[in-house]
């Protein structure tokens, strides 16, 4: 692979694909990324703020210690993707697609996964406080030891999906969502409150 610094986005200009290369030290803010191809890359120590990568397919990559605040991934999609402490706090993945994607010990507080579509997805040790994963569809989903504090999964199929691990307080989810959760004994006297369920002694 060949390796820049401080470059994406000049490469970005030259190519419409990006493609075998290294980007490390990145710092770029309100960048227009739509629609761009890229696979095979390995991205260290980026920052890339409130900049638009809507409608972009990025496949065999990998993310370490990178930064993508307040970006927007509208459409976007991501095939064996690797997020390793990343940030993505306020990203909008609407109508994105993930596939055979791992997200570890990430900060994703406030993301909008809203009619996203996950498929063989690895979630570990990752902040999810006050996100949004409404009209999603998972399929071989795995969360361990995340926090999904008020996390609003309303209109998603929870069935088969462990949650037992995770901190799921206050989340938002429906009567048929919750049919067939995985949880353990304190978190079903929880959700039992949420959906108004009594519980006697």
């Amino acid at each position: 692979m060949e390796e820049y610094k401080d470059k994406f986005y000049e490469k970005l200009k030259e190519q419409e694909e990006i493609k075998d290369c290294k980007f490390s030290n990145i710092n770029e803010r309100e960048i227009n990324l739509e629609n761009s191809d890229i696979t095979r890359c390995e991205f260290k120590n980026c920052k890339i703020l409130d900049s638009n990568f809507d409608n972009s397919s990025f496949s065999n990559i990998e993310f370490i210690n990178c930064d993508f605040s307040n970006s927007s991934f509208v459409g976007t999609s991501f095939v064996r993707v690797k997020f390793i402490n990343c940030k993505a706090v306020g990203c909008n993945f609407t109508e994105s697609s993930l596939f055979d994607v791992s997200i570890k010990e990430s900060n994703l507080k406030y993301i909008n996964f809203n009619l996203t579509n996950f498929k063989n997805i690895f979630i570990e040790k990752t902040n999810l406080q006050n996100s949004s994963i409404s009209e999603a569809k998972f399929k071989t989903v795995s969360f361990k030891e995340d926090d999904l504090q008020n996390c609003q999964l309303f209109k998603t199929s929870l069935n088969k999906i462990d949650f037992t691990t995770c901190n799921i307080d206050g989340i938002i989810v429906g009567l048929d969502d919750v049919k067939g959760m995985i949880v353990n004994n304190i978190q079903a006297i929880e959700l039992s409150k949420l959906l108004g369920i009594i519980i006697k002694d």
